[in-house]
């Protein structure tokens, strides 16, 4: 939560848990924590003066053909991705 809001800007009014992503099991503990952040609030970033962030809105559809198309390649990300597509989509069927 904290990261969003330093990072964008943006703050959140709903979080859920997209559930764990292991980046390289066997070889390395690390486990990242996936969400799903909705009833977005835009403010004002306030990134760690080491830190060079571009933001690009884009819409989630586009997002996911990106990911699809091989354009964008970060596993966190496409698993956040396709994670949230089925939340989404489980959430307007029920």
């Amino acid at each position: 939560m904290r990261e969003l809001t330093e990072e964008t800007g943006v703050s959140a009014h709903r979080w859920s848990s997209l559930g764990l992503y292991l980046p390289a099991p066997g070889i390395f503990t690390e486990v990242i924590h996936l969400f799903l952040a909705q009833d977005l609030e835009l403010g004002t970033a306030r990134p760690d003066a080491d830190e060079e962030l571009e933001i690009d809105w884009l819409p989630f559809d586009d997002a996911l053909e990106r990911v699809a198309s091989g354009d964008w390649n970060d596993g966190k990300t496409a698993m956040a991705l396709l994670r949230a597509r089925h939340r989404l989509h489980s959430v307007k069927l029920r």
